[in-house]
């Protein structure tokens, strides 16, 4: 049984669901080769050449693409209740703590920006704010805000107002525009120095648009925060134990709905005409369709993830995941270093010429690694380097390190 957790202890599985979250994050990237924009003609050409190269992007279609930046998405949101219940526990508002947390990790997560444009710390802790004004609102109001986006209501409006076009200048995603090409040429080509300048204030611009355009990206990240906030507030990872019948419930439903919208999506995509882009009304019901069948999948990893935590020996093999999701920041920059140093002309160069399947086997030897590093590191400090300086940043003091 998974005992009640405490107001100042850890939740265990918590953590290693962040771990596997991260996992899944860290596949996608290596996979994509921490190209974040849309790619000039030919790089990535020979990438899916073998049945295995085809077998991964399939893989990465169907169970990982859109899925586990909603889990993580999800996760912040259960932490963002979990810090803002425990200071309440003990009288303490944390709202101005925690925008100052935000604040501390809009420049963590810009400097990371530098490096890969792809970065997701600078937009969380952008959409975070809303949170803070959203804390003591009723879950009925915050679900209902949830309806709305998944349900398509800010892409619809969006194009029923601008059909599509670039919301922000600068942030059109054509490929042969000037700024992608030197961001192309910066990753393919160029010195750390040039990747630092095309990402410094273009990659803002181009992340900008995919996340507030049709996109939605950003409004979803949004609405998982959300979720994730009604979760915690239900007690969900404090108590497993009360919560089986609802997590079984919930993973049929999920289940159901996932295939019904898997399908329903392939046939509004498959039936697109040839070369249509994201210009009319029919792609912007596929991709509605597409973010419901992405929030099914979410839904049947987090639920069958916790069905299979609370037994014995679940928690057993998927608590090994905990070290690793408890230093997800420091874990998340460092898959970000090894990447681009072996993708970017500034390091190795091979962004291109290792095939999907490649790079599939590099991102589970690198998810390996930190999971035994973080085991190990944590047996002799209470936090990884970037939580510790984040921590003690927001505190205004040196946080104890060493146990």
């Amino acid at each position: 049984m998974t005992a009640v957790a405490g107001a100042n202890e850890r939740i265990e599985s918590i953590d290693a669901f962040r771990g596997f979250a991260l996992a899944g994050i860290v596949i996608a990237h290596m996979v994509e080769q921490y190209y974040g924009a849309p790619a000039p003609p030919g790089l990535f050409d020979d990438i899916y050449a073998s049945g295995l190269d085809k077998a991964a992007g399939a893989f990465m279609e169907i169970l990982v693409r859109g899925k586990f930046f909603a889990l993580f998405s999800f996760l912040f949101g259960v932490s963002f209740f979990i810090q803002m219940d425990n200071g309440a526990q003990k009288g303490i508002s944390f709202r101005a703590r925690f925008l100052w947390r935000l604040a501390l990790l809009f420049a963590i997560g810009y400097a990371h920006a530098l490096l890969y444009r792809g970065d997701i710390l600078t937009i969380y802790a952008v959409v975070g704010v809303a949170l803070v004004l959203l804390f003591r609102v009723r879950n009925a109001i915050c679900l209902a805000i949830v309806a709305a986006v998944f349900l398509g209501l800010p892409r619809f409006l969006l194009f029923a107002v601008n059909s599509g076009d670039v919301l922000f200048a600068g942030g059109d995603p054509d490929p042969a525009l000037p700024a992608n090409l030197a961001y192309a040429a910066a990753v393919t080509e160029g010195s750390l120095t040039d990747v630092f300048r095309a990402n410094a204030w273009h990659g803002l611009v181009s992340k900008a648009e995919f996340q507030m355009n049709v996109f939605s990206r950003g409004y979803l990240t949004f609405a998982y925060f959300l979720i994730g906030l009604c979760v915690g507030r239900l007690g969900l990872f404090r108590d497993l134990e009360r919560h089986v019948g609802l997590l079984k419930r919930m993973l049929w439903i999920a289940l159901a709905a996932g295939v019904f919208l898997f399908v329903v999506a392939g046939v509004l995509f498959s039936s697109l005409p040839e070369d249509s882009g994201f210009d009319n009304w029919q792609a912007m019901f596929a991709l509605t369709a597409m973010d419901l069948w992405n929030l099914s999948f979410a839904t049947i990893y987090l639920c069958g993830f916790l069905l299979w935590f609370h037994r014995p020996r679940g928690r057993r093999v998927l608590g090994k995941l905990a070290p690793y999701g408890r230093m997800a920041l420091t874990n998340y920059v460092v898959q970000t270093l090894i990447g681009t140093t072996l993708l970017y002309n500034f390091g190795f160069g091979l962004i291109g010429q290792l095939s999907s399947a490649d790079m599939f086997g590099i991102a589970v030897a690198v998810i390996l690694m930190q999971v035994a590093l973080s085991a190990a590191w944590l047996r002799h400090y209470r936090f990884g380097p970037l939580e510790w300086l984040w921590r003690s940043a927001t505190w205004v003091e040196w946080q104890r390190l060493r146990r």
